[in-house]
């Protein structure tokens, strides 16, 4: 048996993993789409984590960038006084 496409991406990794160990016993072809489908995923959940981290060092620069200018404020306001 053959799975859609959305069938396995609906299927949770414990189950893809379990079927690839079941079909694994008995064959040596055509279980390449279970390993294949679970990389995707970590490839996915890789991808998503960067993304994630780039958006929190983007905060972080532009946080960086308002605490700068309002560091430099303070210095100007300081000088003429």
């Amino acid at each position: 048996m053959v799975r859609s496409i959305r069938d396995l991406r609906e299927t949770s990794d414990d189950i893809l993993i379990d079927e690839h160990d079941q079909k694994a016993r008995s064959t040596h072809v055509g279980t390449d789409y279970y390993t294949d489908e679970l990389e995707r995923r970590e490839r996915r959940r890789a991808i998503e984590a960067s993304d994630r981290l780039a958006r929190r060092a983007y905060r972080l620069a532009w946080s960086n960038s308002l605490l700068a200018l309002v560091a430099a404020v303070a210095a100007i306001i300081a000088l003429f006084k």
